[in-house]
């Protein structure tokens, strides 16, 4: 799904979404069917085949995009899951088409063990996201690891957000917060225009969502087992 520019309409970047097609239910979002409980050999397998479709797209359709794929929490510790990553994906980080996200609460939870993780990135020279920001709280933790290029708001704080005075203000200062530390504030699930006037009022500078676009079908045209 793309992430567009709020002023510009321009394309930023896209996040990788990965829906299961289960019957009578149709196509499931990846927090139906990939839990905590989901084991380390059924999340490696899964971020591996993600992150090598995204590989086949990229060399197929060569793009300044940058493409941002959020991995299962047990990969981040996977000393196997990053041995395979470095052999088979490191042009993709050293030439910035590929970044990862995490979401705020595994950062803030897991940030000790996530340390050996953020120095393969490092040294890899990829970015990091943090996704589904909730509040201003943890904005100085988060802006104190180098690799954070930016932050994505919570869903909850963006659904309505043009009627509801106090997620404006939570939005409000989150932007001001991150503005400071020199970090976009991105915004996800965007689904209407009035929402998005406000988003853009109260300085978000990126959003994705229905509003602007389902995901591309070109990045659905995969079949994993």
């Amino acid at each position: 799904q793309p992430l567009f520019m709020i002023t510009s309409g321009d394309i930023v970047q896209h996040e990788v979404l990965i829906r299961i097609r289960q019957q009578p239910h149709g196509l499931l979002a990846a927090r139906y069917f990939i839990n905590q409980d989901f084991n380390n050999h059924q999340a490696f397998e899964l971020d591996k085949a993600v992150l090598l479709q995204v590989k086949k797209l990229i060399l197929a359709e060569p793009s300044a995009l940058t493409v941002s794929v959020n991995l299962h929490i047990s990969n981040w510790f996977n000393e196997q899951f990053w041995s395979w990553f470095i052999t088979n994906m490191k042009d993709f980080t050293t030439k910035r088409k590929l970044q990862f996200e995490i979401s705020e609460a595994d950062f803030i939870k897991y940030q000790a063990q996530l340390a050996g993780a953020f120095e393969k990135l490092t040294a890899l020279q990829s970015l990091l996201v943090i996704d589904n920001v909730q509040n201003v709280e943890h904005i100085n933790q988060i802006a104190s690891q180098k690799l954070v290029s930016g932050i994505k708001l919570g869903y909850p704080l963006v659904h309505n957000v043009d009627e509801k005075t106090q997620q404006q203000k939570q939005v409000k200062n989150i932007v001001a917060q991150s503005k400071l530390l020199n970090i976009p504030v991105y915004a996800v699930g965007v689904e209407t225009q009035k929402e998005l006037l406000m988003l853009a009022k109260l300085g978000v500078v990126a959003a994705q969502g229905f509003y602007f676009s389902e995901p591309l079908q070109e990045y659905t045209h995969a079949t994993f087992y």
